[in-house]
């Protein structure tokens, strides 16, 4: 669209879920973009879906003291949001009750964000169904996933991971496995004892996220460009 800037977010106020906190800083910190505001809800609330449902409204209102609804980018997945006490209940309708000029952007999970199905098929071997996708969001918030949320222990551990899933795959799009297995190896040594899973990193680029986040300002832009 002529004159449309789709550059920086400037105008713009993102809410993200905590999981994707290491990209996004990344990305401001590189100068991909840079928001009016950026909001983040506690890292796993898919976990807790009720809760996820009171931080994000509660983040929504927030960010409306700097920027009006139609300049709001929500980054949480389609499928975030699932309840058996509200099984039609999703991130979007969450969103549209709210405020119907809300933007996410698109993916199902944070993960599907990094690396979009084909992607995962192609780093999986055709598996992916078989992993257990982590991010480095995820290997800091774990714990209090499985344990603190899940109220998992051992025993809980040893029979949801293995064989349910081949390994977990950390996808990493910030050069971040050097790090862990030199420096920080026993958080991986711990991760592989409690879920009895190997870990292995992928590298991505964040191309495939930079990208989304693009489509969602430009949605965002054209929407509000449409009500003035």
């Amino acid at each position: 669209m002529t004159g449309m800037n789709l550059t920086g977010f400037e105008n713009h106020c993102l809410i993200s879920c905590g999981m994707l906190y290491p990209e996004i800083s990344h990305l401001t910190e590189n100068g991909f973009m840079k928001p009016r505001q950026i909001l983040f809800t506690p890292p796993g609330l898919h976990a807790l879906p009720e809760r996820l449902e009171e931080h994000l409204l509660k983040k929504l209102e927030l960010a409306q003291k700097w920027c009006s609804e139609n300049d709001i980018i929500v980054v949480y997945g389609k499928k975030c949001h699932v309840s058996v006490d509200a099984p039609l209940k999703r991130v979007d309708s969450i969103m549209q009750e709210r405020d119907q000029g809300l933007t996410r952007v698109q993916g199902d999970y944070g993960y599907d964000m990094l690396a979009g199905f084909d992607d995962r098929q192609r780093i999986s071997d055709g598996r992916q169904d078989k992993i257990l996708w982590f991010t480095p969001g995820w290997l800091k918030s774990w714990k209090t996933i499985y344990q603190r949320y899940f109220s998992w222990d051992a025993a809980d551990a040893n029979a949801n991971f293995p064989g349910y899933y081949d390994k977990i795959i950390v996808l990493d799009g910030l050069d971040l496995e050097e790090k862990y297995m030199t420096q920080r190896p026993e958080v991986i040594l711990e991760l592989f004892d409690w879920t009895g899973l190997e870990v292995e990193f992928a590298p991505i680029t964040l191309d495939r996220f930079k990208g989304l986040l693009t489509d969602a300002l430009s949605t965002a832009i054209t929407r509000a460009a449409s009500e003035h």
